[in-house]
């Protein structure tokens, strides 16, 4: 009965390990073919796109001019859109550091990495279809253009207030641990600490909020083209659509990189050889998402 038990337990794990090495072999392909791929010069014609992302835009640009007459095209414009929004997501930035160091500092699981996904692209679609709409005139253009160039300092803060919050959960949980053994120090035992003593879960549906609105509040130039074609020719209903997906396109590039994070962890936390890293990655996480929001306080009053 013990062996019927067990076998699945370890069927399982061996399908979460193929799982995760998918994924890596995926993110890591992606990354690959970006650097690879992505023009050197930098020309603001192509934004950084490479070949694929080209295509992808120019197929769900000309699928929204002619969606009146073709509209079996628009259910591979989405996919079109999808791609192209997880082509963007891994480029260099967008957060994918902040993700994975929120998530190792706060002990997340892959729910979590779930959660901040569809916040991002919530918030991402949200604030395009804002944008668009006030772009279509000379005040909202003004508007716009203002709240592009100072959004940074309030998420700049935001993040650094959620790498100091990291790092005090941290300090008092470890603070904690210290008196508990001093308390039975008089006690025998011989024990693993971290399974005895399991961190608490430090996540909060605010901290994943936030880490969601930073992400996607910001819309890319991408999907405002995209929007703005739409707005043009009148299909604001698939504009909203693709944007929509060219958000999840993002969204699931984030949730793929918070999975690995979180999945590194675990392995760190079960290994008895790295017991010290594990313990230490906590604040190495609160201190990287610190640095991150520091940065992006300092480049936007300096920019």
């Amino acid at each position: 009965m013990a062996a019927s038990n067990l076998a699945p337990s370890k069927r399982d794990t061996a399908i979460a390990r193929r799982l995760y090495g998918f994924v890596f072999l995926l993110i890591a392909g992606g990354l690959v073919y970006i650097l690879a791929a992505a023009p050197t010069g930098g020309s603001t014609s192509t934004a950084g796109r490479t070949p694929l992302g080209e295509a992808a835009l120019a197929f769900v640009q000309n699928t929204l001019r002619t969606s009146a007459t073709s509209p079996a095209f628009a259910p591979l414009a989405l996919v079109a859109a999808f791609v192209l929004g997880g082509l963007h997501a891994l480029t260099p930035g967008h957060n994918k550091t902040l993700t994975g160091s929120y998530l190792v500092g706060a002990r997340g699981q892959l729910r979590h990495a779930v959660l901040v996904g569809a916040a991002t692209a919530f918030s991402h679609t949200a604030s395009a279809i804002v944008i668009g709409v006030l772009a279509l005139s000379t005040a909202g253009q003004i508007a716009s253009t203002q709240f592009l160039r100072w959004i940074g300092l309030p998420s700049g803060i935001l993040t650094l207030l959620l790498g100091i919050w990291l790092l005090r959960k941290y300090l008092i949980g470890l603070n904690a641990h210290v008196h508990l053994h001093d308390h039975n120090h008089d006690h025998a035992h011989d024990h693993d600490h971290d399974l005895d003593h399991p961190a608490p879960d430090r996540v909060t549906l605010g901290g994943l909020v936030v880490l969601g609105l930073m992400h996607g509040i910001v819309p890319t130039i991408d999907a405002l083209a995209i929007l703005l074609i739409a707005l043009n020719v009148q299909q604001t209903g698939l504009g909203i659509g693709l944007v929509f997906a060219y958000s999840l396109g993002i969204a699931s590039v984030l949730i793929a990189v918070g999975a690995l994070f979180v999945r590194t962890q675990r392995v760190l936390l079960d290994s008895p050889r790295f017991e010290r890293v594990s313990r230490l990655a906590p604040a190495l996480a609160a201190s990287m998402v610190i640095l991150l929001g520091l940065s992006l306080v300092v480049r936007t009053l300096f920019a």
